[in-house]
């Protein structure tokens, strides 16, 4: 069992149970039979609205890197998808990480997780995502890179502290409470360690209505930047810094206080 997991109900001590785990506190068991570790046991999809429900679609998981995250990359940003800068661009970020284990939340089919791992730099990747769909894909392709976990990202199943990094890549904005999962990874993120996500960030003129008008079709969130930088400040985020393209904003901070020796 990794030492940074923990019980999300009552964040006590986890042993292993054949393929699952049993809380050595309050006695509940997680199954692992699906090749993940299943935090969420018996509960289906989450969320409201069209953006947060397609996130738990098959179909869409199937195509899901190959062509939904490039078609909203290139609207949003006007542009087609670097991803090899855009992965440089979280390497970066997550330097003071490296040789420490890192958790790429809401990692759908689990491409940049998979890449995360494969760079070497660290010790352990958990792949966490709620979705059964993203998680099966994200299973199917792992070849035992990423260590998979069902769980919320308002309750993560992590030890305080126990991270060195932490990665959200185009999710912050289908999240149900954004504020409750910058305070859950505050509390994960150990001393020093970092956080990098990508999401929606208001432009102006008419791109911003048009912003306006689809983030309320779709019902997930778009961003100002000053309100990411004050969520994260407000939970011990610190250091905040961002890049832009069009809607797109890449952003990363510093869990405040220092680094262990």
């Amino acid at each position: 069992m990794p030492s940074e997991l923990c019980c999300p109900a009552c964040r006590g001590p986890l042993a292993v149970e054949g393929v699952g785990a049993a809380c050595r506190a309050c006695d509940r068991r997680y199954p692992g039979d699906r090749g993940y570790l299943d935090f969420l046991p018996g509960l289906g999809a989450a969320g409201e609205g069209l953006g947060p429900r397609l996130m738990h679609s098959r179909a869409l998981a199937r195509v899901y890197e190959r062509l939904w995250r490039p078609f909203f990359v290139t609207v949003a940003s006007n542009g087609l998808p670097d991803y090899r800068a855009e992965f440089e661009a979280v390497l970066a970020a997550l330097a003071s990480a490296e040789g420490g284990a890192v958790a790429d939340l809401s990692c759908g089919p689990g491409f940049t997780g998979r890449k995360l791992a494969e760079s070497g730099r660290f010790a352990r990747v958990f792949g966490v995502d709620w979705s059964l769909a993203m998680l099966a894909r994200a299973a199917a392709d792992n070849r035992g890179l990423m260590r998979l976990v069902r769980g919320d990202v308002g309750r993560l199943p992590f030890k305080t502290a126990s991270l060195a990094g932490v990665h959200a890549g185009a999710a912050f904005h289908v999240w149900p409470d954004p504020p409750a999962a910058v305070a859950e990874v505050a509390r994960v993120v150990r001393p020093g360690g970092a956080f990098v996500a990508s999401t929606f960030a208001h432009t102006s003129g008419l791109r911003r209505q048009l912003e306006t008008v689809v983030s309320r079709v779709g019902q997930f969130h778009v961003f100002e930047v000053d309100q990411l930088r004050g969520m994260l400040s407000a939970h011990g985020l610190v250091d905040f810094d961002c890049e832009r393209r069009g809607s797109l904003i890449l952003f990363w901070a510093r869990r405040a206080g220092a680094a262990a020796a």
